[in-house]
């Protein structure tokens, strides 16, 4: 007998199979119990987390023949059939494979016509989301005014790419992610019941790598019990999901509290020597850091020793710059082929921008040293001698852009001459003061002669990155395709593409619906990776697909390409010369001659 996969062999029957979802089964049992049956149903959730499932015991709740207590029994030959996929009024449509308006019309040709054996005639669209305009136009008339027998149930990952019309018309379902707990508990009552030995630890890993979708948490189970040898362990799940232990993480959070800049290096070309996934480890610095963030503003219970010793040392808002970061980080290191770079500036960049606390300050001097020295603020700052000629120079520049930005203004307040002493001045201005009357002539010449360049360049603007402006062709025009491999195809999306809408940060095109296998992540990918190197921004895309484009690129080509060969005709045409010859010498234009010149 062939293996069959835990996800599948595993699979809820029945509603009380279902783990983590509640609230949905709640409100499912209620439309059983009440008979308020709604015609069309919309799951949504990310993916692992039942959609499909859920969607096969509505079908089997509605056509059971012996359903008890609004649970399939899962034994009649309705339910049987419905569990092998035989079923025949229980049609299951995959959308991402049937997107076009033919393939829904000829499915819902036949929607008029009563069942067969069952009670209702149900319609399960997986990835509905992935369906066209006109095949969700299509649909719209048959979900308007459906026959008494039909019930759709759809599901999908992104409702936002659903349209408003087909979501107005559904009971929307909303199904959470699994919790961590849930997804433990759940994987070790399976291997019980397969008996297989595992460590409590290990299902720890497993859960956390599921990210919420009991699925995932399954086959990373399927891989772990293939990867050992009769025992899933902690080290076998580490060494399997790439990642490392927590003194690996503590070592690295001690070096960067350390600003220990060696030794954090030589961690990282340890760990991607050893092959360490560097994105599931800079996801796991990330979670290290939120727990030490709870550790200091919100104490839990049962925190580890290494972590609450690290609470203590780090400050508050460091840990809140480093967290910060490492987010940063890992949305830059999955948009990147070579990681590592990103990975290990991502740990040096909290070194970088590390603020203290307000009764440590981190200062870094001119040797390129961080100074972590508490600072008294009782006392008065000593200039150091290395940087007081530029702390100078700063001063005076600071005050002609002073000047520069006053002038500027209707009103200006008089500011008192330098040289003006008040009983409450600040120290560090007598010191400035003092300062600055110790300066050589030459020096001091040096420094006005720099200060009246900075004034007279203080109004002109600064070039900055402008952000995209909504001129998509003109993004494209400026992209250089043989930085990218041929298979990603990414000149044959973005040719015919066009720009459908820009808010904030997400641009929605559309797509000509013939290319919409072009659309691939690793595309996406790139094409996002294209915007933020131009723009110095990051934007999210969103894909529609069309069967009609009206500004792509190569529309835009075309219509251009016409435009300049009506010119160039109507140029040769009205050329006084070319008149002179065809009125007095019968001279005539031969068809298709005329080119014009780029």
């Amino acid at each position: 007998m062939a293996h069959t996969v835990l996800a599948r062999k595993w699979r809820p029957k029945k509603f009380t199979d279902l783990v983590g979802q509640q609230n949905t089964v709640t409100i499912l049992k209620n439309i059983i119990t009440t008979n308020r049956l709604h015609h069309a149903y919309l799951l949504t959730g990310t993916r692992g987390v039942g959609k499909t499932t859920i969607a096969r015991i509505i079908a089997k709740a509605l056509n059971c023949l012996n359903l008890t207590d609004n649970e399939p029994c899962c034994n009649c030959n309705n339910c049987l059939q419905i569990d092998s996929g035989r079923y025949v009024d229980v049609i299951e449509i995959d959308a991402a494979s049937n997107t076009g308006v033919d393939n829904i019309r000829e499915v819902l040709e036949n929607a008029q016509y009563a069942p067969t054996s069952g009670q209702y005639k149900i319609y399960i669209i997986d990835e509905v989301h992935m369906l066209s305009k006109s095949a969700f136009n299509a649909m719209l008339k048959t979900l308007e005014e459906p026959p008494a027998h039909i019930v759709f149930i759809l599901a999908t990952t992104d409702p936002q790419k659903v349209p408003v019309t087909i979501l107005s018309r559904c009971l929307q379902l909303k199904l959470r992610n699994m919790s961590i707990a849930e997804i433990e508990t759940h994987l070790a009552w399976i291997l019980q019941q397969e008996s297989i030995n595992y460590e409590i630890e290990a299902l720890s890993l497993l859960a956390n790598a599921a990210n919420g979708s009991m699925r995932d948490a399954l086959s990373l189970t399927d891989q772990a019990i293939a990867f050992s040898s009769g025992l899933i362990s902690k080290d076998i799940c580490q060494q399997m999901l790439g990642i490392s232990d927590d003194s690996i993480l503590i070592q690295i959070l001690e070096a960067i509290y350390n600003k220990d800049t060696r030794t954090l290096t030589n961690i990282c070309e340890h760990l991607n020597n050893e092959g360490a996934n560097l994105e599931n480890l800079l996801a796991q610095i990330n979670y290290t850091l939120f727990q030490i963030g709870l550790a200091q503003l919100s104490p839990q219970p049962n925190v580890k020793p290494e972590l609450l010793a690290l609470a203590g040392q780090i400050s508050v808002q460091d840990c809140q710059l480093y967290f910060e970061i490492s987010n940063l980080g890992i949305e830059q290191i999955k948009k990147v082929t070579a990681k590592y770079p990103v990975f290990v500036m991502s740990l040096l960049r909290m070194i970088a921008f590390s603020i203290g606390s307000s009764e440590q300050k981190q200062v870094f001097v001119s040797n390129g040293n961080f100074n972590s020295t508490p600072i008294d603020s009782t006392q008065e700052p000593k200039l150091n001698p290395d940087v007081q000629k530029v702390e100078q120079h700063i001063t005076i520049t600071n005050t002609v852009l002073e000047e520069n930005i006053s002038s500027s203004h209707k009103h200006v307040t008089d500011i008192p001459k330098e040289d003006a002493k008040t009983d409450g001045a600040p120290p560090w201005q007598e010191l400035r003061e003092e300062a600055s009357s110790q300066i050589p002539a030459d020096t001091e010449a040096e420094i006005m002669i720099a200060a009246q360049e900075v004034k007279e360049n203080a109004t002109q603007d600064m070039p900055l990155t402008a952000a995209f402006d909504g001129d998509w062709i003109k993004f494209i025009k400026q992209i250089d395709y043989n930085r990218f491999p041929t298979h990603t195809r990414i000149g044959m999306v973005l040719n015919n593409s066009q720009l459908e809408h820009l808010e904030g940060n997400t641009i929605t095109l559309s797509v000509d619906d013939k290319f919409r296998e072009a659309v691939t992540h690793e595309c996406v990918d790139l094409i996002e990776k294209i915007l933020y190197e131009t723009y110095q921004q990051h934007y999210d895309l969103e894909f529609n697909f069309s069967q009609t484009l009206e500004t792509s690129i190569r529309i835009h080509e075309v219509t251009t390409a016409r435009e300049k060969q009506q010119q160039a005709e109507e140029s040769i045409k009205n050329d006084p010369i070319i008149k002179d010859l065809i009125d007095n010498f019968s001279a005539k234009i031969i068809p298709n001659s005329i080119k014009p010149i780029d």
